[in-house]
């Protein structure tokens, strides 16, 4: 039978290195925005936004950790990671709006990735197979 001080350290072992674990499945307990994110026009009223970013954790139904809002109040959903940047994991998001969107307008977006502060931007819309 196990002692209580073997069970105690034991628990504690495993307290303390539960952050280690997840540092070392790549999450990042302050995760910043790497590059300049872009949106792609897909019709009048919706746009593809891309970024990357330091992995982002999950919450506890399993959804990406991440808040985006756009100033005019487009609609932000289906925000998934697509594969990776150099050390970064490239993210894309479903951009919904009430008014028509023009090429090569800009927005201001802040996102809030897991528990960092909030990062304010402007981001340029471009048709498909533009480049910024």
């Amino acid at each position: 039978m196990l002692s209580i001080t073997r069970l105690t350290a034991t628990a504690l072992t495993l307290t303390a290195l539960a952050p280690a674990a997840a540092l070392a499945a790549g999450v990042h307990s302050n995760p910043q925005l790497g590059g300049n994110p872009q949106m792609r026009l897909i019709d009048n009223h919706h746009a593809t936004l891309n970024f990357a970013s330091d992995r982002l954790p999950r919450t506890a139904a399993g959804k990406v950790d991440a808040k985006i809002t756009f100033v005019n109040g487009a609609r932000v959903t289906a925000l998934k990671p697509v594969g990776t940047h150099g050390n970064d994991i490239k993210y894309s998001a479903r951009v919904s709006s009430q008014h028509v969107l023009r090429d090569h307008e800009k927005f201001t977006v802040t996102f809030r990735l897991g528990d960092s502060a909030p990062v304010k931007v402007f981001v340029k819309l471009f048709l498909p197979g533009q480049h910024s």
